[in-house]
């Protein structure tokens, strides 16, 4: 750590806010932009950096710097922009997994459970058939994004294709469903 790191650190420690403001006014542009890259999203952006200052803030008496402030920064904004994508990836998951019982609950609930299941089962069938029959990219794009919850951006980066290139197959994806599948809408 650097000696004006180490002076800066301790006057935090020693409740000096204006050491604080400095040092969030240095940073606070370059972490927002940041963790910008890495969510893909402004105002969360933005929440993260202030979330880890007031943390940083808060938790100063316990906190052990090493490396510098600008690393450890770096790093507690890398790892709360990592914890919101995990999180919104599991709220994605969950919310499909809430549909998918709550459609099981209404055949169940129907008294014609067999004649819903094979109707289930022939949809299912139909809608593999569709989207068996897309392009190939466009097939794994689809995939990727209905079945692996990736984001556009994260199709793009695996992919290594334009975001633009990821909406436009998903576009010809579902127009395409839509017209084998226009019986069942």
């Amino acid at each position: 750590m650097t000696h004006i790191d180490t002076q800066l650190w301790d006057k935090i420690k020693g409740n000096d806010i204006k050491a604080f403001e400095f040092v969030f006014n240095k940073f606070y542009g370059a972490l927002c932009s940041y963790s910008y890259r890495l969510i893909k999203d402004e105002e969360t952006a933005k929440e993260t950096v202030s979330d880890t200052f007031l943390k940083l803030w808060q938790q100063r008496d316990q906190i052990e710097i090493t490396k510098g402030l600008k690393p450890y920064l770096f790093r507690c904004v890398h790892n709360s922009s990592i914890d919101y994508l995990e999180a919104t990836k599991l709220n994605r998951l969950h919310t499909q997994v809430e549909i998918s019982d709550k459609i099981k609950e209404l055949i169940v609930d129907d008294g014609d459970y067999i004649l819903d299941k094979l109707f289930l089962d022939e949809v299912e069938s139909d809608v593999w058939k569709a989207i068996n029959q897309l392009p190939p990219q466009c097939r794994n794009i689809f995939c990727m994004s209905r079945f692996n919850l990736l984001t556009y951006n994260e199709i793009s980066e695996r992919l290594n294709i334009s975001v633009n290139t990821v909406k436009t197959q998903i576009c010809r994806a579902l127009d395409s469903l839509r017209k084998d599948l226009k019986n069942y809408l």
